[in-house]
């Protein structure tokens, strides 16, 4: 029993576009055992059988069994079922040389010394209708016909005979039936399409037409092959020779065919069962415009067929012998078959020869035969192998049905042992759409090359359907040195070690390094505890799916096979996936030591990138392996980035943005990507699904978190952390921020939860250096709000950094953004308190905290909260909190009742500027004049009582105010503009202003509580005395008490409302309603006067009392200011006051004299207009009774 390979010894999969998977291994090739001698010749693979054919004559069937474990992806085991030796006449010879297997209609032929048998499938037993006859070679199975899998007719085959083809029709019930013969002998290969087959001799290629019994010649195999003749020129007549339709093709002996084979071409009867069809189908005669059989190829006429080689003069050493010099005439007649008349060349003239002492031409190399190959890519070309020597460049020829070179020649490293081609080709000229089912064809090639003065053997592979002309052909190298295997070889060519085929059918195999690259697993950042184990349990279903999934993607088909020694292997093609990793797994690691760490080679890996740049998947397998490339390239280019700064190397910024590009277009889970980074690290949630990656991914992330402990990497943000990693990381978290939503990105919250975790931990980091206040625009500030006022997934994760970092305001605005509606404002409003008590906000960017909290209260409709804070903020500013109680643009509205009971009970403090707010401000609420005023006293009254000080501060004003020299301020301009920074005096400011601006206070109780500190209120008792209208009193106290003699003048002129009131430019000091009438006035001056002349200084006297008479005296009568002026004061005193007065007496003289003189003209004009009146009138007469 041949033993299968273990998974272990499997070679990892190559570069190229093919890769090699071990059929069965340790064959016993020999019977007894000594396998040394006995090599493979041939394989063939059919339904589960393996027919292998050796140098010993032999054939060993194998039963491939299914590998007993549930992979599909370990080998089969392989029984043998039999050992069969098929019948020849020579023990020398080559052994099996052909297993031609027909599973159509069950039946096989063999080809062993010469010797054709054929046997019935799947045992090989024996075909009693056919007897073995000697041949050259068989096949020629018609491959359009193969590639439709129709048997209904059987199937015609090429025998290959000495001197001719015969083609044969094998069936499964009927005995074999000769078609027809065809006059081409030592035929060697022939590969059918319909009608045309291309075959070659010993010497060269010819193109055949079976039907129309035409021959083109082609090409010689080799051009030092002295008997390759001519070759090409026109089509030639082949004669046909029709078989016996009673005769099965093994009822005569090979001696007695060849005699009726040179009788009369008599009409065969055995067409209709020729499988190329009926007679009907052979094409009846045209005009001569039209094609029959073979048009002469113009690139094929004799004029431009390649010239043979000169051939060398025969050694001495060897003589032919008598089968070549048959071969050789055979191959001469052929090919003077077309004018066999033709003279020979003249001799060449004399001047054309040699002279003495010219140098000759170097020989050619001895000819050694060249063995003929011939695939057929497609339907419409075969491919043809020819060269000079083993050793040299072979040459790959493409020609049509026509005969025609059809494509550019491809070039192998020597003349190929066997080539095989695989793949239908891509049509470059047309448009290739997703769906269409194209593959890339290759031609695979057994060659040698020299290396370091050994020949070693491979397979060489390179595309066929792709112009050479178009730039340098890739070559590939299917090497067997890591399999353990014999293909060095000191010296020239040595017979094959390597022998290829391409079998009958294609054979299904599991690639399973495809499924474990591209089969999504979990990815485990914390592999260890009870937890990590329950969540690394999958479902059976799941494992199910799964387990078919990654053998729908691994499962490939391969048709050819390669053998050397006693292994044979399946030639399949490299999947995309496993091409392409294999190029980034040879830049993933470096060598430290004996240790292989993880160490990207950053140039390799965008190489890969850049060659599927725009690439557009054909199906499933290669869409997924795209994405599964792109996204392990662009992990290994960040890996690269990581490790650089882990050693503190700063990267340039090219090399970050392809990072991050290649991140952005790899659209892997960014949660791998902040796996790899110390700190951000700690933001990946992994969710109850875990990270779902591709499994190639997963295993790369835990070795390279397994080699790497990143908590001691730095994470310094001013170093190259920040420089390398930071910046392009948060454009990248970015980037999938805003792809959220989308229909083609994940709907996994822990993948946005980790997103916006991350995020903001970057902006915090990068913001720790920006100075403290608001943002400019481009600065991480701006991205910190702009993240934290929008929606967020980590709430509590967020909440959680946020304090981390005391960053509160933006905490608060966190809150506003992402809050319910009901929680909201609550939480805003504590943060702000927080920050407003003194907790440390780092960022500073709560500006004027308290008009924003009242600002917020102004917003909100909890009338709860706005309680709480407005009363917690009239305590901190009373001024600014008692407008949330008195706004009446507010959402939530207080009756002042109820405000001020609330700020009695909670702000005692505010319930002054609350009633203040009510009285001066927009309201003007009268009804609380009392209360304040009451407030008012109460603060300036107890301060009196309880400090002296207060009460010699304000006699000290008093005494300050007096001694000022004029012209001076108004008393009240001078306390209000001299204030002490204590609260009783601004409520003695207040109190003086509400006293004199309104009226709706109760008069009789404020005096009452006034009076027992009138010596120290003076201000007040004016303001009351003149609501009592004691205007005596009043201007007493202003001229004696205060001396402010200005306010005195003003009293006069305006009353008592106009004393302690701030003016207003452009507006009046009072109501024209509040001015007193003229004779109050002239009344009030009288009294100031009198007040003015018992002022104690005597020359305040005289100033005060002529300035007064001087600009007030036109409200006094002269006569009783001549009365109360003392007669001992010069006239000069009060010279200005009797000017005016004289002035004005002859000014009143004058007008009186003015109005009379109007008065008599006015009296003379209207007795005048009577007189006339009553001369219209005439005299009216009237009767007295």
């Amino acid at each position: 029993m041949a033993e299968a390979s273990s998974q272990s010894q499997r070679p990892p999969p190559l570069h190229g576009p093919y890769m090699l998977r071990k059929l069965v291994a340790n064959l016993p090739l020999s019977a007894d055992g000594s396998s040394a001698d006995v090599r493979i010749t041939c394989v063939e693979v059919s339904n589960g059988n393996l027919y292998v054919g050796t140098s010993a004559a032999e054939i060993i069937h194998f039963v491939l069994l299914p590998p007993e474990t549930d992979d599909p992806s370990e080998e089969p085991t392989a029984i043998i079922a039999s050992r069969l030796e098929p019948p020849h006449n020579d023990s020398n010879g080559p052994g099996v040389q052909q297993i031609l297997l027909l599973p159509n209609i069950t039946k096989a032929c063999v080809l062993c010394n010469n010797t054709l048998s054929i046997y019935s499938l799947p045992e090989l037993s024996p075909d009693s209708t056919f007897k073995p006859i000697a041949c050259l070679w068989v096949g020629g199975v018609d491959l359009n016909e193969h590639a439709r899998g129709s048997a209904e007719d059987g199937v015609v085959v090429v025998i290959g005979l000495k001197k001719r083809l015969r083609l044969v029709q094998i069936s499964e019930t009927s005995p074999p039936k000769a078609i027809k013969a065809i006059e081409y002998g030592g035929c060697l290969i022939s590969v059918r399409r319909d009608t045309f087959s291309c075959a070659a001799d010993a010497h060269s290629y010819a193109l055949l037409d079976v039907v129309h019994q035409q021959k083109i010649g082609l090409f010689p195999i080799s051009s030092l092959d002295p008997d390759a003749g001519d070759v090409g020129g026109a089509a030639e007549h082949l004669a046909t020779v029709p078989s016996a339709p009673s005769r099965s093709v093994s009822s005569a002996s090979p001696h007695a065919r060849g005699l009726e084979e040179q009788r009369g071409h008599a009409r065969s009867t055995s067409l209709s069962v020729l499988g190329l069809g009926s007679p009907s189908r052979t094409p009846s005669p045209r005009p001569p415009a039209q094609r029959y059989g073979f048009d002469v190829p113009e690139s094929l006429s004799r004029d431009m067929s390649p010239a043979p080689a000169p051939a060398p003069a025969p050694s001495p050493a060897r003589a032919p012998t008598g089968d070549e010099q048959s071969g050789r005439s055979s191959s001469h007649a052929r090919g003077g078959a077309t004018s066999p008349n033709k003279p020979l060349p003249r001799p060449p003239a004399e001047e054309d020869r040699p002279q003495a002492g010219e140098s000759l031409l170097p020989r050619p190399p001895a000819f050694i035969p060249l063995k003929p190959h011939v695939a057929s890519p497609n339907p419409n070309e075969f491919l043809l192998t020819v060269g000079t020597t083993p050793s040299d460049q072979g040459v790959g020829m493409f020609v049509n049905l026509d005969g025609d070179m059809c494509r550019g020649s491809i070039q192998f490293s020597s003349y190929p042992d066997a080539i095989a081609v695989d793949g239908s080709g891509m049509d470059f000229s047309a448009s290739i759409s997703p769906d269409m089912n194209t593959e890339e064809g290759y031609v695979l090639a057994v060659v040698h090359r020299e290396m370091q003065g050994n020949t070693v053997y491979g397979v060489e592979i390179q595309r066929w359907d792709v112009d050479p002309s178009a730039g340098e052909v890739d070559k590939y190298w299917l090497n067997f040195s890591p399999l353990g295997l014999p293909v060095y070889s000191k010296g020239s060519h040595i017979p094959t070690p390597i022998g290829m085929r391409t079998v009958v059918q294609p054979y299904d195999l599991v690639i399973p390094e495809v499924g474990d690259k591209l089969t999504v697993r979990k990815l485990q950042l914390t592999p260890t505890g009870e937890a990590a184990r329950e969540a690394t349990k999958v479902t059976k279903s799941q494992a199910t799916a799964d387990k078919e999934f990654a053998e729908r993607l691994s499962k490939l088909q391969s048709q050819t096979v390669v053998w050397a020694g006693d292994q044979i292997w399946w030639a399949v093609r490299n999947p995309l996936v496993t091409r392409l990793d294999s190029r980034i797994e040879a830049a993933q690691y470096a060598q430290t030591g004996d240790v292989t760490r993880i160490q990207p080679e950053r140039g390799t890996i965008e190489t890969v990138l850049g060659d599927i740049r725009g690439q557009e998947p054909r199906n499933e397998a290669e869409y997924l392996s795209l994405i599964y490339i792109r996204q392990k390239a662009s992990l290994m280019l960040f890996m690269d980035v990581v490790l650089r700064t882990k050693t503190n190397i700063i990267i340039f910024e090219n090399e970050k943005r392809i990072t991050e590009q290649a991140l952005i277009e790899g659209e892997m889970d960014p949660r791998v990507v902040l796996s790899l980074m110390p700190i951000l690290c700690q933001e990946v949630v992994q969710g109850s699904d875990g990270i779902q990656v591709y499994g190639g991914i997963t295993t790369l992330v835990e070795q390279f978190l397994q080699q790497n402990d990143l908590s001691t990497m730095s994470a310094n943000v001013n170093g190259p952390f920040g420089d390398n990693l930071l910046h392009f990381v948060k454009r990248y978290l970015q980037f999938w921020r805003r792809r959220k939503g989308m229909a083609s990105v994940t709907n996994d919250p822990s993948v946005f939860r980790s997103v916006d975790a991350a995020l903001l931990h970057i902006l915090l980091l990068l913001d720790q250096g920006s100075p403290k206040g608001t943002s400019s625009p481009g600065a991480q500030r701006a991205e910190l709000y702009d993240l934290v006022d929008k929606e967020v997934e980590c709430f509590d994760r967020a909440v959680e950094l946020l304090e981390k970092f005391k960053r509160l305001f933006l905490l608060s605005r966190l809150y506003q953004g992402n809050c319910r509606a009901s929680v909201k404002a609550s939480h805003v409003l504590a943060t702000w308190k927080r920050i407003l008590e003194g907790e440390e906000d780092k960022g500073g960017e709560l500006v004027d905290g308290e008009q924003k909290v009242r600002d917020y209260l102004r917003k909100i409709r909890d009338q709860a909260l706005v309680e709480e804070y407005g009363a917690w903020l009239a305590n901190r500013n009373p001024k600014l909190g008692v407008q949330v109680f008195a706004d009446d643009q507010s959402r939530v509205k207080f009756d002042p009742t109820r405000a001020v009971a609330l700020l009695r009970d909670q702000a005692p403090g505010a319930v002054k500027d609350y009633l203040e707010y009510l009285v001066f401000g927009q309201k003007k609420h009268p009804q609380y004049v009392n209360e304040l005023i009451a407030f008012y006293l109460d603060s300036v009254i107890t301060e009196l009582e309880s400090n002296v000080e207060s009460r010699a501060t304000l006699s000290q004003s008093y005494e300050t105010y007096r001694i000022l020299e004029p012209p001076k301020p108004t008393y009240f301009s001078f306390i209000s503009d001299n204030v002490l920074d204590v609260d009783w005096w601004h409520a003695r400011i207040r109190l003086l202003q509400l006293l004199s601006e309104t009226s709706s206070y109760d008069v009789n109780t404020v005096l009452s509580r006034l009076q027992p500190y009138e010596q120290e209120l003076v201000s007040e008792m004016i303001i009351l005395n003149g609501r009592q209208e004691r205007h005596e009193e009043a201007l007493k106290l202003l001229t004696h008490g205060l001396g402010d003699y200005n306010t005195a003048i003003s009293y006069c002129l305006y009353g008592y409302a106009s004393i302690h009131r701030r003016a207003t430019p452009g507006a009046p000091l009072v109501s024209h309603s509040q001015i007193p009438t003229r004779s109050e006035q002239s009344r009030m001056f009288g009294h100031l006067l009198k007040e003015f002349l018992t002022i104690e200084d005597l020359s305040q006297r005289i100033e005060r009392t002529s300035e007064l008479l001087e600009r007030f005296g036109s409200w006094l009568d002269v006569a009783d200011v001549l009365a109360i002026v003392p007669d001992d004061w010069s006239v000069d005193v009060f010279s200005g006051f009797l000017i005016q007065t004289l002035r004005k007496l002859v000014r009143d003289k004058a007008e009186s004299d003015i109005v009379r003189a109007l008065s008599d003209a006015q009296n003379s004009q209207t007795s005048s207009e009577l007189a006339e009146k009553k001369d219209e009138l005439g005299a009216t007469f009237e009767r007295v009774a």
